[in-house]
């Protein structure tokens, strides 16, 4: 647990490991709340419910393999969009 100080302008700063196992990324926009005990605060991502932004993802997905570039990816999109019936 990390002691923080509020600011003059009530302003804290949240543990950047305490945000990565949130998916706190810089710039999301949260939502803070008083808790129910009506003792402390919940801080929240805004955005809706299981929509987090791609960054959170940075540095946890291994790849075993060689990268794909992006003519291959482009490719694969192509392939899968005629595999459909044009249908994205």
């Amino acid at each position: 647990m990390s002691t923080m100080t509020l600011s003059g302008k009530r302003q804290v700063v949240l543990p950047a490991e305490l945000c990565r196992q949130v998916s706190l990324a810089p710039g999301t926009r949260v939502r803070v709340e008083l808790a129910p005990d009506g003792a402390s605060i919940l801080v929240r991502p805004a955005t809706g419910a299981g929509h987090k932004p791609a960054s959170v993802l940075f540095g946890r997905v291994r790849h075993a393999g060689k990268p794909a570039t992006v003519e291959e990816l482009q490719g694969l999109a192509a392939a899968r969009k005629l595999a459909s019936g044009g249908k994205p």
